[in-house]
């Protein structure tokens, strides 16, 4: 038990460093680690039957715990990517009307048009 107990501890660890990875933007270590972490846990508590798990319900809490922490993180991290992800469609769209403004037409829109010099 004190074995499953230490790869709680583990796995705890590993969801803390995951959540710094989460905050700073780092996806992709964020998601090897999600992986180690989801393997870790499965070897922790697969075969248990009630009453081992129940020895190890503190853990577990914290666990839990921890992952709704994880989880809000990565809620945040993408609300922020569909705001910024707007912001730059938008920017796209004010800075292709200037262009056009400007005079500067897309190849296909000058084929369109008939020279009458030639």
């Amino acid at each position: 038990m004190t074995a499953r107990r230490r790869m709680l501890d583990e796995a705890l660890s590993i969801g803390r460093r995951e959540l710094g990875c989460l905050a700073d933007g780092d996806v992709f270590e964020a998601e090897r680690l999600s992986k180690d972490r989801e393997r870790i846990l499965d070897e922790a508590i697969g075969g248990l039957d009630r009453e081992h798990l129940s020895e190890l319900a503190d853990k577990l809490v914290e666990v839990k715990s921890l992952h709704d922490e994880i989880s809000e993180e990565a809620r945040r991290l993408h609300a922020t990517l569909r705001n910024d992800l707007v912001s730059l469609k938008k920017q796209n769209r004010r800075i292709s009307g200037y262009s056009l403004g400007a005079g500067n037409l897309p190849s296909r829109a000058r084929q369109r048009f008939v020279h009458k010099k030639g």
